[in-house]
């Protein structure tokens, strides 16, 4: 490899990018690895779509549904100076 006044830094990442680049083109390509086969289980599937609904999102608060409470810290009786 001649020396073409870059840095090994400069160096390595062209070689790390005409890498990626040649895997990309593989893949867009169709000569890269295959994706596995998609399982035909629709019912489990939807089953499962139906659960994630039920619960989700679980980080949402309970809404209150007391009209006694109200947001905030307990009111404190004013002193008289």
């Amino acid at each position: 490899m001649a020396h073409s006044g870059k840095s090994l830094a400069d160096r390595k990442a062209q070689d790390m990018q005409a890498e990626g680049t040649r895997e990309f083109e593989e893949a867009i390509a169709g000569s890269g690895p295959t994706m596995p086969p998609k399982h035909g289980d629709h019912e489990a599937d939807s089953d499962l779509t139906k659960a994630l609904k039920d619960t989700f999102p679980a980080s949402d608060p309970v809404a209150a549904t007391s009209s006694e409470t109200k947001p905030g810290a307990p009111s404190k009786p004013r002193r008289q100076a």
